[in-house]
């Protein structure tokens, strides 16, 4: 007895698109012979110190919520840099854009808060997540986050303690993470986007966040004169 499949029901059993470039890929392939990158990444990401947008990915949306484990110091400052200059450059859009436009500098500025109040209450969890697991890698408490809710003096406390290096070693929460150094060539052949952002990088970013926060400064005081 023997058993017909049409071509496109067999197409359509067998092939599934790619959410990236849309090009039709075997459902057995993890990669797609048109961009080369995969849906995800096949293997714990964990040793790696991953690159500013993959990492931000995967502690937004892979540990959106996720209490447990570690996270390295290149886990936690990339995706708080990453953060930050999102938040930076919305406020500069809107304070540009009301610069340009008729409308005043209160409703542009204003316009821009709103989105950034919902932005950071989407935020929220994430950001306190990876905290928690940057306090597990040092073999702290998760709990110890909340000294950032004092004013001023428990969010540098917490900043420093941010800073602080983990423990090399296993320790109650799990295994270091973020060990190995990420190369273009590897993260091609693992699926992601980047790699390990150098130090250059790094500090480029940083200068990007204080130059928009000068301009945002700028545009504010030129629109009120």
């Amino acid at each position: 007895m023997s058993f017909t499949v049409s071509c496109c029901g067999w197409k359509e059993f067998v092939m599934r698109p790619c959410p990236y470039c849309g090009h039709e890929v075997p459902k057995s392939e993890r990669y797609c012979p048109n961009c080369g990158r995969i849906r995800k990444a096949p293997i714990s990401l964990d040793k790696y110190s991953l690159g500013m947008i993959e990492n931000f990915k995967q502690c937004f949306v892979y540990k959106y919520a996720d209490f447990e484990g570690r996270a390295s110091r290149s886990e936690y400052w990339n995706f708080f840099l990453v953060y930050q200059l999102l938040f930076v450059a919305i406020l500069f859009t809107c304070a540009f854009l009301s610069y340009i436009s008729p409308l005043s500098s209160a409703v542009g500025v204003g316009v821009g808060l709103v989105i950034l109040v919902l932005i950071s209450v989407v935020m929220v969890i994430p950001s306190v997540a990876v905290a928690v697991r940057r306090l597990h890698d040092q073999g702290r408490s998760g709990g110890i986050v909340f000294i950032g809710l004092v004013p001023v003096i428990g969010t540098i406390v917490l900043l420093a303690l941010m800073a602080l290096p983990g423990e090399n070693h296993t320790n109650r929460f799990g295994s270091p993470t973020g060990q190995v150094i990420l190369t273009k060539q590897m993260a091609h052949e693992i699926g992601l986007i980047d790699a390990t952002p150098t130090t250059g990088l790094t500090a480029g970013l940083l200068c990007a966040i204080f130059v928009l926060w000068f301009l945002v400064d700028r545009l504010l005081t030129t629109s009120v004169m």
